[in-house]
C-alpha cells in the first residue's frame, strides 16, 4: 500500500492527512493549547485516536521519562505510548536516536536514516520485522511537512500515523509558524553502520509491485 502523510495547515491548529488517491484515510488536528499536544485522529474506518504530550502530567509517572511520553489513547483507552531512545554503538559518532513505541506485546520502531541530498527515510518495524518505510520530501513549503508511505499492509496505518506525527513534531515542526512564501530544504546525512541497516532499497520496490 502506498499514501501520503501532509501537513495542510500550521499556525495554532495544526492538521495532517493520510491520503490515498485523494481518499482520506485519516485526519488528524491539534488545537493550540499552552503547555501541551493534544493530536485527535479521525480514521476512515471509524476508529478515532489520540496522541497526547503533557509533561507536567504524573497521571502514567512521575520520572522524566515518564514524562516525555506521548501517550496514544483509543477514546480513553491507554493504548500505548512514544518516547525517543538513544541506541549505544562501540566506534566514534555510531551512537543514534530511535522513536519507540509499544502497543500490548507488539514493539514498533522508527528509525531516521538520511542520503544527504538523495533522500530521507523513515524505517519503520515491527520488533525484526520492516514493514513500512516514508520517504521524507526534503523540500518543505510554507512549514508544511509530507511524507510518501510504503507498506506491506493497510493495518498499519493506526501505528504508522502517530509514529510519523511524533516524528514530524519533535523533528521538523515549525509549531505556531505561518507564512505563505516559506522555502526550506532539509536534509540528513547518516554515518551510523548500524542505523544504515535499517533501509531496505529493495522494500519499496516491493511495495509497487504488489500495488
Amino acid at each position: 500500500m502506498i499514501f501520503k502523510i501532509e501537513q495542510v495547515r500550521t499556525g495554532f491548529n495544526m492538521v495532517w492527512l493520510a491520503t490515498k488517491n485523494e481518499k482520506t484515510l485519516c485526519t488528524a488536528i491539534t488545537p493550540f493549547e499552552k503547555g501541551c499536544i493534544n493530536i485527535t485522529m479521525d480514521y476512515s474506518n471509524g476508529e478515532q485516536h489520540r496522541l497526547y504530550y503533557n509533561p507536567a502530567d504524573t497521571s502514567n509517572g512521575s520520572s522524566l521519562i515518564d514524562r516525555m511520553k506521548f501517550r496514544l489513547y483509543s477514546q480513553d483507552e491507554l493504548l500505548g505510548s512514544i518516547a525517543g531512545s538513544n541506541k549505544k554503538e562501540k566506534g566514534f559518532l555510531q551512537s543514534y536516536t530511535y522513536r519507540f513505541l509499544k502497543i500490548g506485546s507488539d514493539e514498533y520502531y522508527l528509525y531516521e536514516v538520511g542520503f544527504d541530498n538523495k533522500g530521507l527515510y523513515l524505517c519503520i518495524y515491527r520488533g525484526d520485522e520492516l514493514i513500512a518505510i516514508a520517504e521524507k520530501a526534503m523540500l518543505v513549503k510554507d512549514y508544511q511537512d509530507s511524507y510518501e508511505v510504503y507498506t506491506t499492509s493497510s493495518e498499519n496505518i493506526a501505528v504508522i500515523v502517530p509514529l510519523i506525527l511524533h516524528y514530524d513534531i519533535t523533528a521538523h515542526s515549525d509549531m505556531m509558524e505561518v507564512s505563505l512564501t516559506s522555502v526550506k530544504r532539509k536534509k540528513v546525512n547518516t554515518i551510523q553502520k548500524e542505523l544504515l541497516k535499517k533501509f531496505d532499497d529493495k522494500f519499496i520496490e516491493k511495495v509497487k509491485a504488489m500495488e
